[in-house]
């Protein structure tokens, strides 16, 4: 169990957590480790606290570019990585001494490409476990192909696939550097989605260490995730464009439904994004049916069968309000007085 693991860290701005966060990484019970803090052009002292931590650690290595996203960031990481399998960590998070010790005897044990685990996510003082609704231990490619494949892209209760959250992951580099896998850059939203299943895709072994909670996500109220904005329904298409033009005519297997299922989750979280927006009514109403008349949109909703989803019955009617689009300014009202 002696591989090396390069640990990928994206920084922007973290002066509040930094210090944790890389604490838990350099105090790990597995010490072969390459750290790589990539600083995206902080604004606050986050550089300096990185170069406090490479000059104190021959582990560490810093690179300070030009703010240009977390997928820029995680590429320059990646492409300087040495080891021989790549992890992530987000600089405002922080992880459990044990975590790639763990992973590593997994990995080592069953000459794994992949092996993943869980998280605690925590919002202020609550704490909770966030697993996945798959099967805990090793699968060979058969078994991912039978097993797993099936929710690959996106679950039919319409959430996130298990490797939506990268930094539970432990990679072997072959499989980014034999495939050329990258993130793509300029999107900012789920960014992760296509990276995460684009490797399991090529991934020969995988073993899933459930409910075993090394990671733990610190819920960050201004991240990109929890912020308005006002482009987020195209962004969500120039990533959902990426993952039709990787998956769409796979021969192995047949994706198309979990891709709808994709731009489903992205309309649903589009649409949110702007009813919880501070936009006046009638703009809400002109940017919701701006994005049911999209021609993909459209599409998807030929090509799914709302009945055969796994959600409740409100989500049910919601889905199919949107599909008619019938009934907006109603569900508008309704959510806005929800809201308040």
């Amino acid at each position: 169990m002696d591989a090396l693991i390069s640990v990928i860290v994206p920084v922007y701005n973290a002066e509040k957590y930094l210090d944790k966060c890389i604490q838990s990484i350099i105090n790990q019970k597995y010490s072969n480790l390459e750290i790589i803090l990539v600083d995206d052009g902080s604004e606050d002292n986050s550089l300096n606290l990185c170069k406090k931590y490479s000059e104190s650690d021959e582990r560490i290595k810093l690179i300070h570019k030009i703010n240009g996203g977390v997928s820029t960031a995680r590429n320059i990481g990646i492409e300087m990585a040495k080891g021989d399998f790549i992890a992530f960590v987000d600089s405002d998070d922080f992880i459990d001494e044990n975590m790639y010790y763990n992973m590593m005897k997994k990995a080592s044990e069953y000459e794994c490409d992949v092996v993943m685990c869980d998280c605690y996510k925590i919002d202020n003082d609550k704490k909770e476990v966030f697993t996945h609704d798959i099967r805990a231990g090793f699968y060979d490619k058969e078994q991912l192909y039978n097993d797993y494949f099936n929710k690959l892209l996106m679950l039919d209760s319409i959430n996130y696939p298990p490797t939506i959250s990268n930094w539970v992951m432990l990679i072997r580099k072959d499989i980014i550097k034999n495939y050329n896998l990258k993130y793509k850059e300029g999107i900012r939203f789920s960014e992760d989605l296509l990276f995460g299943s684009q490797v399991m895709y090529y991934a020969g072994s995988f073993y899933y260490l459930k409910e075993e909670c090394y990671y733990n996500y610190i819920k960050n109220s201004t991240s990109v995730t929890n912020t308005y904005y006002e482009d987020k329904w195209e962004e969500f298409i120039k990533l959902y464009n990426e993952i039709r033009l990787f998956f769409e005519d796979r021969i192995d297997y047949d994706f198309n439904q979990q891709i709808y299922y994709c731009l489903l989750f992205f309309l649903y979280n589009s649409i949110n994004n702007v009813i919880f927006s501070n936009k006046g009514f009638i703009e809400k109403n002109k940017d919701i049916k701006s994005i049911l008349k999209n021609n993909k949109v459209i599409e998807m909703f030929r090509n799914i069968d709302i009945s055969k989803l796994n959600i409740c019955k409100k989500q049910a009617i919601i889905t199919k309000i949107y599909k008619s689009r019938i009934g907006i300014i109603l569900y508008i009202i309704y959510m806005n007085n929800k809201k308040y």
